[in-house]
């Protein structure tokens, strides 16, 4: 209780205006800023006026830089309100300055560079909603109906593939020469010609139409091709080439449309959050949605690379983020990945102070050539998990198992029991308290059982 009236106090005396935005202009992070002055105790001011002390700037207009240098306000960077907050103190300032980058640079006249984008739901544009996308849909339409009208006159027809590409086939045109093909067939009945072509014809037949070959449909047959090249050859191409120009816009809209749609993929890697307030879950959910390469999970789970953490708690997350040998980050590599608009290396990040086995696991996990499995409990007897330990008897488990252990069901099948028992005590069993697998964990250790008896 005294903790959080002194934590509500830090900055009492503090009248902040808050600018910080994304180096691009498109984001606002302000308010979670400025929530986190004012839990230690600061005022917020809506405006820059008289009464402002201190300016929390990144990346912000250029107007209320020169305001703040004018009046002699202290600038402060977003590092100086999260070391504030973890020393609990009211750190010197000229040790956060804040940092102009644009200040050199010429501004645009008359042009709003600060844009306030925030990532909004994907829809799908059909013609249903969207109607560019109807107009089109009907111009092609009307386009198709004016080529199957024109094929009378000999033009090819070029429909669509399954995958959106072009393809020639003058299937269409056959019928409307059915007549004709009918009427000569009749004449080379009743004049008994030979209709199966002999090689030499089939020679000049296949030098005449080699620039009219069909790729898709029922071809037809060859004296009807041998009878309608000589007139159709050279208003087919200059048809194919304008058609195909009609149809590249679309071609290349289908291309731009699957490259965005691999790129809304949802991530492989997740990040796991914990030990940390909700205005720091928001600013790392925001990092994320911006930076990309993440998508956040509630629990470490297989796809778990990084675990960041509000403080060096030994939380549930952490031990399994250890077990699967994953990065354990303070909330200042979120920060500094802020300042950088960029992810940054994590290793001067890492807990391992707090948590020496993190380091180990998680190069263990780099160096292995399969699926990551630790033998830290490899050796150990078979443990049966008290239904009422803490953590819960199903955390317990997946810890064990995923640092090489064994677990059984009933307690005479075991050689260790770890957690409260008020069973029958069977003879040669050892029973142990739930720290010795949580300690075990954290120091990446063989502890010896003395320690974690329990009575």
């Amino acid at each position: 209780m005294t903790s959080s009236l002194n934590a509500a106090t830090i900055l009492k005396d503090v009248v902040a205006f808050v600018e910080v935005w994304s180096s691009n202009k498109m984001e606002n992070y302000s308010k979670t800023f400025a929530q986190q002055l004012l839990d230690m105790g600061a005022k917020v001011s809506k405006t820059f006026n008289k009464q402002v002390t201190h300016v929390v700037f990144k990346d912000g207009h250029q107007g209320t830089w020169k305001k703040a240098k004018k009046t002699g306000v202290k600038l402060v960077s977003v590092l100086w309100v999260e070391r504030c907050k973890e020393t609990g103190e009211h750190v010197e300032e000229t040790m956060y300055q804040a940092v102009n980058e644009s200040n050199e640079l010429p501004q645009p006249v008359n042009k709003r560079t600060h844009r306030c984008m925030q990532p909004k739901d994907f829809e799908v544009r059909t013609p249903e909603n969207d109607k560019r996308l109807q107009k089109k849909l009907d111009r092609m339409i009307k386009d198709l109906d004016e080529q199957k009208t024109s094929a009378c006159t000999g033009v090819p027809v070029l429909p669509f593939d399954e995958d959106g590409s072009t393809a020639y086939s003058p299937t269409l045109a056959v019928p409307l020469r059915g007549d004709a093909m009918a009427q000569r067939l009749k004449e080379m009945k009743e004049k008994r010609e030979n209709l199966s072509p002999t090689a030499s014809q089939m020679i000049e037949t296949s030098s005449s139409l080699s620039s009219y070959r069909p790729s898709i449909g029922n071809s037809p047959s060859m004296p009807f091709l041998q009878d309608l090249g000589s007139e159709s050859d050279t208003a087919a191409c200059g048809e194919r080439d304008s058609i195909s120009e009609t149809f590249s816009e679309h071609t290349h809209k289908c291309d731009k449309e699957t490259m965005n749609k691999e790129k809304r993929k949802k991530p492989n890697r997740t990040l796991v959050m914990t030990s940390m307030p909700t205005d720091k879950q928001n600013t790392v959910i925001q990092v994320v949605d911006k930076l990309g390469g993440f998508s956040v999970a509630d629990n470490v789970c297989e796809t778990t690379t990084h675990v960041v953490t509000g403080g060096p708690r030994r939380t549930l997350n952490v031990l399994l983020g250890i077990a699967r040998g994953c990065w354990i980050l303070s909330f200042e590599w979120i920060l500094w990945c802020v300042e950088s608009e960029q992810w940054i290396p994590e290793e001067p990040y890492e807990l391992s102070n707090h948590f020496p086995a993190a380091p180990i696991c998680r190069l263990q996990r780099h160096l292995s050539a399969g699926e990551y499995q630790q033998d830290l409990f490899a050796d150990q007897p078979v443990m049966y998990l008290s239904p009422v330990s803490q953590p819960p008897c199903d955390s317990l488990a997946e810890l064990v198992l995923l640092c090489g252990g064994k677990v059984c069901k009933t307690v005479r099948q075991a050689g260790v029991c770890v957690g409260e028992y008020k069973g029958k005590i069977q003879p040669g069993t050892k029973y142990l308290s739930e720290q010795w697998i949580l300690d075990c964990i954290t120091q990446n250790k063989k502890l010896p059982f003395q320690n974690y008896y329990l009575d």
